[in-house]
């Protein structure tokens, strides 16, 4: 085969795999030509598609965006919020909870969501805008402002001073402890005290070996509470 041969067959294959990638990209962006199929339950699904993408969250930096937390965070009184009704923009609501766990929606007036998850709450707005005002509600609900939750720790540790419990999950004493610059040298972790307030204004205080939770399968990580403070005194030699 001569050399001009091989060059037209060349040419050739070219162009025939560059009109078929174009043909594709063509395809895949919606262009001219391209037949799209009208799906009756669009509306259902995108209704879906919004919450979904309003929950979503950061990939792969293990935080929460901000107005963007997961379902089952617990929504706190004081906490600011959106709520939105998908294509009823007369329903939007931005409201701060109310110390006794209650908001004010256009409609249904007072309702408590104060101590449920975010998607627990949707649902009862969803449950009292069913029926009496709308067919299919689909609710959406943002936290745009938390509630500082805080954990004080004293003693012989590398910072001592408030850490802040995270937003969307509980935090243990090992991570308390770790945020707030670890254990010195001279901290006696044998014995570890929380003191934790209880209804009532009573006092509860509780004794922690904490080798115990870093080394022992046996024995579980204490789940910190909003207001607890850790006590790390010196040891003793």
């Amino acid at each position: 085969m001569t050399a001009h041969i091989r060059s037209i067959l060349l040419l050739g294959l070219c162009a025939f795999s560059f009109n078929v990638s174009f043909a594709q990209y063509d395809g895949d962006r919606g262009g001219a030509g391209t037949t799209r199929s009208r799906d009756p339950m669009a509306t259902d699904r995108n209704a879906s598609d919004y919450r979904q993408a309003a929950e979503g969250t950061i990939a792969g930096t293990g935080a929460q965006a901000l107005g963007i937390v997961a379902g089952n965070y617990v929504l706190q009184p004081m906490d600011e919020i959106s709520v939105e009704v998908f294509q009823e923009p007369d329903l939007a609501k931005m409201a701060r909870i109310s110390a006794d766990g209650t908001i004010s929606m256009p409609l249904i007036g007072n309702i408590n969501i104060g101590g449920m998850s975010v998607d627990d709450a949707q649902d009862l707005i969803e449950d009292a805008y069913r029926g009496d005002y709308l067919i299919h509600p689909n609710v959406t609900i943002l936290v745009t402002g938390y509630t500082q939750r805080l954990i004080y720790v004293h003693g012989h540790v590398g910072r001592p001073g408030p850490v802040a419990i995270p937003p969307e999950r509980a935090i243990t004493l090992s991570e308390v402890i770790n945020s707030a610059g670890g254990l010195t040298r001279m901290a006696r972790r044998g014995n570890i005290k929380i003191r934790r307030l209880k209804e009532g204004g009573k006092t509860d205080v509780i004794e922690v070996d904490f080798d115990d939770i870093l080394e022992s399968p046996e024995v579980s990580d204490i789940k910190m509470q909003d207001g607890d403070h850790v006590i790390v005194d010196e040891r003793i030699f």
